[in-house]
């Protein structure tokens, strides 16, 4: 039996962390633009010109995380990370651009607000976000460290001892049981629980509108497609044993058959079907 749909969407793993890092980059982002005096602002004081950065620069990084957990639950744009961050940038640059305009109003005054006037902020604006945004993005990657081995949350047992009587172990000399397992991909890892996200990769399953992603840390539902989800791992890494089904070539231990169908065999316990066409490929590939 799964697991209930706890953390199924982007938006359900802890948005504090994603918070933190956002409001520290903004700060010293604001830090960058107060001591270079961007922006014309370099002939006020330094704690003046901090203050104003600092107004301009937070509001826009909650901003932009708050768009950022919309676009994540949305879904739309999964695997398309640039993308992504050009259209989150986009969202945050309009309403942040009069947010800007107000602050320096308040702290250097505008004679006036003309077009011209907006143009050049939205245009300024705009290329800040794209920066922080593609800062924010770099900084959610996952350690490249796998975690230790744990038994997956939802791994499947062995269906019975007869099933466990046919496995057929390879001969092959670069067999799949010993080859590593995958790193987690970053758009994958950033929706997934902290506790999982430097974890290796095992297997991923379709469920309903969400994948669950088994590691060997664990297991969790994220909300995607498995079309993306494929897309952004290495052929080399695994393949598409089944319509439902993506396994690592590094965690599989077996082929068997088991009521006259085909499954396989993965780390962790882990037993998953195996649709009839992938079944010679697998055999070719030495996945046992």
């Amino acid at each position: 039996m799964t697991g209930p749909a706890v953390h199924a969407s982007p938006i359900a793993h802890p948005l504090r962390a994603r918070a933190l890092r956002g409001v520290m980059i903004g700060l010293a982002a604001a830090l960058v633009l107060a001591v270079l005096g961007a922006m014309n602002t370099g002939q006020a004081p330094f704690g003046y010109r901090l203050l104003y950065w600092a107004c301009v620069i937070l509001p826009g990084s909650l901003l932009g995380i708050a768009i950022q957990t919309a676009v994540l639950a949305w879904g739309g744009l999964a695997g398309r990370r640039w993308t992504e961050i050009a259209v989150v940038a986009v969202l945050v640059s309009v309403p942040h651009t009069f947010m800007v305009i107000v602050a320096t109003a308040l702290f250097f005054g505008i004679d006036a607000i003309t077009p011209g006037v907006v143009g050049f902020f939205g245009l300024t604006v705009l290329m800040v976000a794209l920066v922080l945004t593609t800062i924010n993005h770099l900084a959610a990657v996952p350690a490249s460290e796998p975690v230790p081995a744990a038994a997956p949350k939802g791994a499947v047992s062995v269906p019975t001892e007869a099933a466990a009587a046919e496995f057929q172990p390879s001969s092959e000399p670069q067999a799949a049981s010993t080859l590593s397992l995958p790193a987690l991909p970053e758009l994958i890892a950033e929706k997934l629980p902290v506790r999982l996200r430097s974890a290796r990769l095992i297997a991923i399953a379709a469920e309903d509108h969400y994948l669950r992603i088994h590691t060997e840390a664990g297991s969790d539902l994220v909300l995607m497609r498995m079309t993306d989800a494929c897309a952004l791992l290495p052929e080399t890494a695994g393949a598409r044993v089944h319509r439902s089904w993506w396994a690592a070539r590094g965690a599989a231990e077996g082929l068997m058959r088991h009521n006259g169908k085909a499954q396989l065999a993965l780390r962790g316990g882990l037993i998953i079907p195996v649709s009839r066409a992938m079944q010679a490929t697998l055999r070719e590939q030495g996945w046992g």
